[in-house]
Formats: structure tokens, C-alpha cells, sequence
């Protein structure tokens, strides 16, 4: 990705913290904008419950440098996480996929411009997901470390649950016993975080399957490796051959460091951030 923007351009980088909506369904985004022309709008999707504090240092150290590059980088709190309005066990994916739209609408209503969706974790699952909807036309789509199996996901939801009750010495659960109870209408918590039936099945029911022509230009798949020239582990690499046999093109990159979504000490992720910031959009 190379910038041309000078040494003012890139000091003068605004923050415009924003609410849409209205009060009880307000959904809050932080907006890094840059200091002249908007290049396009990359708006991040973050990941699921404490992976998303975990991460918020290093993500908005790339918001910076994407606005310094002379993109728009919004970052946005999904319904009932962060800073917007409501209750993460009131949220579903249709909610999400909704204030994803509503953003969209409100950058391109400022200024018009390529969208180019940036997603972690979940977050990055959810961008694929919401461009093979296409309800908006997008330039491309940047993937950290992105989750390949939803169902895979939630399994692993639910043994942090089966953990946590062990640990507190409190009576044991299965997994079908989670399913039940949520099946049933019940709100559980999971590692601190409250959730319903309705969110966990919509989360489980994505599937990268069909997903075809996602976006206008390229999908940046970087993920973490152990050692320098090491290959994406193998559930990635089947994810990837399997979109790019569905006409989308991917460019895989690796990067070495901390694992900030694992780590609870806030990390820096400079390995992360020059690979991010060296793409081609």
C-alpha cells in the first residue's frame, strides 16, 4: 500500500467518535480520519466477547496507519458490545449485519468512496458473510487470523463455559446441556458474556460455502505463524483453496509475534501492523 500523503497529512489524523441510531439501539463507531482526501473507507468488524478488548490497542494502531495512508478506518462496536447501546444476549447476527449497513450508508453519505471491509476473528467471518449477502457493493476485504468453521466456534464457546463451572467447582454441563438450555430460551453466560439461543445459532450457521465473487478486488488472508515462511495452518488453506475456487481471489500473507487475541496484556503487534500496512488495496 503506498502513500504519498505528507508529514502534515499524516499529524493532522482526526478522531470522530459517532452514534447512529437512536437512543437504546445506538451502535457507536470511532472514525480515524485522515487529514486530506479520503482514498476509501475501511470499516473493521472486531471479534467475539474478550477477544475484542484484547485486540483494541493494535487495531486502533492500524486505524492510525490506514488513515496516514489516506483511508477513512472506522471502527465499529456492534449492538449490546462496546460502547453501543443494549445487551449482548439481546443481539443476533441480523442485528450486526444491520449496523454494519447503517455505517455504510452514513461513510458513503459523507464522503463516497471504495469500501473496503477489515475484519478479525469473527469479525473477519462476518465480513465474508455480510458481502456474500451483497447488500453493498465492496473493493475488498482484509482478514486477521479469521475464524474458518463457525460451528468449530461455537463448540469452543461452550467448553470455555464447561471450564469455567469446573473451575468454580459448580455442577458439571456438556455441551448438548448448554444447547438445551439455550434451545429452550434461556440467557448463558459464557466467559463473562451473557448470550442467547438466537446469537449462538446464527453464529454457527455461516458457512463459507457459496460464498463467491465477495468483493470487486483482492481478499487479504494474513494469519499468525509460529516462524517466518511457515504456510497458514491446514483448515486455512482449505478455506482459502475453497473461496478461490468460488471466483474470489486471495492473497495470503503471514506475520509472526503475539497472538493479541490470546494474550491479555494489550500487545503492540508490529509484525501484524507493516504487513497490514504494506498491502496492495
Amino acid at each position: 500500500m503506498e502513500s504519498t500523503r505528507t508529514a502534515n497529512e499524516e499529524t493532522s489524523i482526526a478522531l470522530r467518535p459517532r452514534f447512529l441510531g437512536a437512543v437504546g439501539e445506538r451502535v457507536f463507531s470511532l472514525q480515524f480520519s485522515p487529514g486530506g482526501a479520503v482514498r476509501g473507507h475501511i470499516v473493521y468488524l472486531p471479534p467475539f466477547a474478550e477477544e475484542m478488548n484484547r485486540c483494541r490497542t493494535a487495531v486502533a494502531a492500524q486505524a492510525r496507519a490506514f488513515a496516514a495512508q489516506g483511508y477513512a478506518c472506522t471502527l465499529l462496536d456492534f449492538y449490546g458490545t462496546g460502547d453501543s447501546d443494549g445487551l449482548l444476549e439481546d443481539a443476533s447476527l441480523q442485528r450486526w449485519h444491520e449496523n454494519i449497513h447503517a455505517t455504510l450508508e452514513s461513510l458513503q453519505a459523507d464522503t463516497e468512496a471504495p469500501l473496503i471491509l477489515w475484519g478479525l476473528r469473527l469479525g473477519a467471518l462476518i465480513a465474508l458473510d455480510f458481502a456474500a449477502r451483497g447488500g453493498h457493493p465492496v473493493s475488498g476485504i482484509i482478514l486477521w487470523q479469521p475464524v474458518t468453521g463457525a460451528a468449530l466456534f461455537v463448540n469452543q464457546m461452550l467448553r470455555q463455559r464447561i471450564a469455567m463451572l469446573s473451575m468454580r467447582g459448580l455442577p458439571a454441563e456438556k455441551t448438548g446441556d448448554i444447547r438445551a438450555r439455550l434451545a429452550q430460551g434461556e440467557r448463558v453466560e459464557i466467559a463473562g458474556y451473557t448470550v442467547s439461543g438466537q446469537l449462538v445459532d446464527d453464529l454457527e450457521a455461516i458457512d463459507m460455502a457459496g460464498m463467491r465473487n465477495l468483493c470487486s478486488g483482492r481478499i487479504h488472508w494474513i494469519e499468525h505463524v509460529m516462524e517466518p515462511g511457515r504456510e497458514p495452518g491446514p483448515a486455512s488453506r482449505k478455506a482459502i483453496a475453497d473461496l478461490e475456487s468460488r471466483d474470489n481471489t486471495i492473497d495470503t500473507h503471514t506475520f509472526t509475534g503475539a497472538q493479541i487475541w490470546q494474550v491479555a496484556n494489550r500487545e503492540p503487534a508490529a509484525d501484524l501492523i507493516a504487513v497490514t500496512s504494506g498491502l496492495s488495496l
